[in-house]
C-alpha cells in the first residue's frame, strides 16, 4: 500500500468492496485508512439482525477483525498476507437495536511476524462505545496475497 493516504483508501475501498462475498453481504465501508489507523462501517441489517433486533455480536466482531487486518495493512504499506492469532473483544454494553455500527483500529506496534491492534466499536448513529478490542496478527502467513506486488508463499 505504498503512496499517499488517497491511494491506501482507494486500495482498500477496491478490496473490501464488491470482490469480496463476506464484506459485499455485511456492506462493510472503509472510512479512513492510513499509517497503521483504519476506520470502518456496518449499517443495519435485519438479515443480520439478532431476535432483538439488534446487529449480532458475530457481526461486530468481524467487524473489527475486518479493520484490525486493514490497519495492520496500512502500518506494512502492504497487502500481504495476514492471519489473527488473538482477537480479544470485550463488549461494555449490549449494541442497540436498528444501529448499524463503526470500527476503529489501531495497528500498536509489529515485530518481523506479528502486528498488535487495539479497537473501539461504536454505535454508528450515537457514537456509544460499544466494545474494545486488543489482539495480535501472524504477518506473512501462507495464503493469498491481496495485491499484485506479493504472491503466495
Amino acid at each position: 500500500m505504498d503512496g499517499n493516504n488517497a491511494t491506501h483508501l482507494t486500495m482498500a475501498k477496491a478490496f473490501f468492496g464488491t470482490n469480496h462475498a463476506l464484506f459485499n453481504m455485511f456492506n462493510i465501508n472503509v472510512g479512513a485508512v492510513s499509517n497503521g489507523h483504519a476506520e470502518m462501517s456496518m449499517p443495519f441489517s435485519e438479515q443480520l439482525a439478532d431476535r432483538k433486533g439488534a446487529l449480532h455480536r458475530g457481526a461486530l466482531v468481524t467487524l473489527l477483525d475486518t479493520t484490525c487486518g486493514l490497519s495492520i495493512f496500512s502500518s506494512l504499506r502492504s497487502l500481504e498476507p495476514i492471519a489473527t492469532i488473538d482477537l480479544r473483544v470485550d463488549f461494555l454494553r449490549s449494541i442497540p437495536a436498528a444501529m448499524g455500527l463503526k470500527a476503529v483500529v489501531d495497528c500498536i506496534g509489529r515485530t518481523d511476524t506479528v502486528a498488535f491492534i487495539t479497537g473501539r466499536a461504536f454505535a454508528e448513529e450515537s457514537g456509544e462505545l460499544l466494545a474494545t478490542a486488543a489482539g495480535s496478527f501472524a504477518i506473512g502467513t501462507m495464503g493469498p496475497a491481496f495485491d499484485n506486488e506479493v504472491r503466495d508463499h
